[in-house]
């Protein structure tokens, strides 16, 4: 049984890295308003490249806008990850070394702990409406889960809301009140490990704009969409804490530092637009896992 440990982990992390801690199993880092103002920046353009969308400063006029290329879905995985491409992946590198450069500011006072880290984060958009392709997919995130079922039992999911209607649209989390390190296992699909469901309870909690959540895998979450809801942009992604390692088939994802994107080496996005993108390795790759080029400076 190892959820004492995972408590103690989370623990570690808050008192190592000036967390707050809104759950035994969560910890919590806000961000300087400016930083989040500029990082909010990157995404924008990152998103009208890839949306061929108009810039828009204000975030609700943007999320309108990012609402209308909703059937715009060249980008667009069912489960709203937007996926980079040639065309712009520029814009792609300054955003992953924003990101990289903010996650080193929070692990600042620590840095080693992080032992594995993945560089190239999910940006997420969940429309206020479900894609209509998602709704019966094995991997719907619609559906409570934890990233244990694809990525090994060790990791930690990483959160951060950023623009849009976070308060109807968000992740909705689920605390275990029975825990056995069997719910943690592999699986091909969401639905079959629902049967761990009877052992969770729902967490009455809402992340904020601003924050970045850092989560056990045995805190599971799920997207919920309250009626009328609008459309979120998020980040999503993991981290290992710990001597531990991902599922072997994502662990080419992941480096042992954070890495210095855009001054030590540069992601080639691997496809253009016109360009079939490459298919998984395997059912637990990470669709861009065999698209995806490191190209190192030095």
């Amino acid at each position: 049984m190892s959820l004492e440990y995972r408590i103690g982990r989370i623990q570690k992390i808050c008192d190592a890295w000036g967390l707050d801690r809104p759950h035994n199993l969560m910890a919590a880092y806000k961000i300087d308003k400016d930083i989040f103002e500029d990082f909010k920046l990157k995404i924008k353009l990152y998103l009208c490249k890839a949306l061929k969308i108009k810039f828009q400063n204000d975030d609700n006029e943007f999320i309108s806008s990012v609402n209308k290329s909703r059937e715009n879905r060249v980008n667009i995985t069912p489960n709203g990850g937007v996926v980079p491409k040639r065309e712009f992946h520029l814009e792609y590198n300054i955003l992953l070394r924003e990101w990289c450069e903010i996650i080193k500011k929070v692990v600042a006072s620590n840095p080693k702990l992080i032992t594995r880290f993945r560089a190239t984060p999910n940006i997420r958009i969940k429309f206020g409406e479900e894609l209509e392709d998602n709704l019966k997919r094995p991997l719907n995130t619609s559906l409570p889960h934890s990233d244990a079922w694809v990525e090994g039992p060790w990791g930690m999911n990483c959160f951060f809301p950023i623009i849009g209607d976070s308060k109807n649209n968000n992740l909705k989390y689920y605390e275990p009140i029975k825990f056995d390190d069997k719910m943690l296992a592999t699986a091909s699909t969401y639905d079959e490990m629902q049967w761990v469901m009877k052992n969770y309870k729902e967490l009455k909690f809402t992340p904020e704009k601003g924050n970045i959540y850092f989560s056990d895998y045995a805190l599971l979450h799920n997207t919920f969409r309250n009626p009328g809801c609008n459309t979120r942009v998020s980040i999503d992604t993991t981290l290992f804490v710990g001597n531990h390692l991902p599922h072997e088939d994502r662990l080419s994802e992941y480096r042992d530092k954070i890495p210095n994107i855009g001054l030590d080496e540069f992601i080639d996005a691997g496809k253009y637009e016109k360009e079939k993108y490459n298919e998984k390795k395997t059912l637990y790759s990470h669709y861009t896992s065999n698209t995806l080029k490191r190209i190192i400076f030095n």
